[in-house]
């Protein structure tokens, strides 16, 4: 498997059961559920590439899914139809999706689905994150993952889970290099039968 930015390869069944059961059903869009630090993500946020170029982070929008569709079929397209699933996934009110822009162009995304608060816990899962194949190398994910980051704390979220294939030994060593901890496994996690690798990282609170 290439690098292609496979950073976030999920089962679509699982996910949309979790819809469909009404556990979202206290959701506003862009809000995190029973939080009291949650605010609806609305801002941009800034940062610098490795060139130097300034990397601006803003919520996706209907015109941004064409870009999502298309990246989603080059990066993820061996484990299932993620070109449809990761764009329905964009257009749904309960997932946070950011989009990274440099010079006014689309470089990458990143999407999170909060989980319900449960024992105490308040956890979201990072169900996606691509950079554009010809601009990988330069940290832009690394800084996509840092805002994503960075926003599910001021969400009140405090642990962030993510999957990915277990043959998938690029995002094992990026996510292993920005603090996730290898938890699991989980077979047949995604639409194509593969195994998913399930990773964790405990978020600092905002001081």
């Amino acid at each position: 498997m290439g690098r292609g930015g496979r950073f976030g390869k999920y089962g679509e069944h699982k996910r949309f059961e979790r819809l469909r059961k009404g556990k979202m059903r206290d959701f506003t869009p862009g809000r995190i559920p029973n939080s009291k630090a949650s605010q609806p993500y609305q801002g941009h946020a800034f940062r610098k590439s490795a060139q130097g170029f300034p990397l601006s982070f803003r919520k996706a929008t209907p015109h941004d899914l064409p870009f999502i569709a298309e990246l989603s079929g080059q990066v993820f397209s061996a484990y299932g139809p993620y070109d449809e699933v990761i764009a329905r996934w964009a257009s749904s009110p309960h997932i946070i999706s950011v989009v990274g822009e440099e010079k006014g162009q689309l470089r990458g995304f990143a999407m999170i689905n909060p989980i319900p608060r449960a024992q105490n816990e308040s956890k979201g899962e990072l169900l996606a994150i691509a950079v554009s194949p010809q601009y990988q190398r330069r940290e832009i994910g690394k800084r996509l993952l840092r805002h994503m980051e960075e926003l599910a704390r001021k969400s009140g979220i405090e642990e962030m889970v993510i999957h990915t294939a277990t043959i998938n030994k690029a995002a094992h060593r990026f996510f292993t290099k920005n603090g996730f901890i290898k938890r699991g496994l989980v077979d047949c996690y995604y639409p194509m039968g593969q195994k998913a690798l399930e990773m964790s990282k405990t978020l600092l609170r905002i001081p």
